[in-house]
């Protein structure tokens, strides 16, 4: 999971204005379970993915919640990666991805 604490560092300023017109975040019900099994199993890659974060936005930021659950999402499609269906994964994917392509300018942000 190297490559997540590394494109959290290559992550666009642009994507704070992006998280700031996210209202919410929501896990699928269905991937709940993945979720409870990522935050026992593997606190350790979280944490420091959410350290790499915080080191990129500073911890402070009012819309880090948002960096940290797709973080989170990225970490259950890698964990799950092997037993997901390729629509779980990229919806898992989603917000990251678009975190870390966003751009700056009017009328950027998407609907996802």
């Amino acid at each position: 999971m190297q490559h997540l604490l590394t494109e959290a560092q290559e992550t666009p300023t642009a994507a704070l204005d992006y998280a700031q017109g996210v209202s919410e975040v929501r896990t699928p019900e269905h991937l709940v379970p993945l979720r409870e099994v990522v935050r026992r199993q593997n606190r350790s890659e979280l944490n420091a993915l959410f350290a790499a974060i915080n080191e990129r936005f500073g911890a402070t930021e009012p819309v880090i919640g948002v960096f940290y659950a797709a973080g989170e999402m990225a970490v259950m499609a890698e964990v799950g990666r092997s037993d997901l269906e390729p629509q779980d994964r990229r919806l898992l994917r989603q917000l990251w991805a678009v975190l870390r392509h966003a751009q700056s300018g009017p009328d950027v942000k998407e609907t996802l």
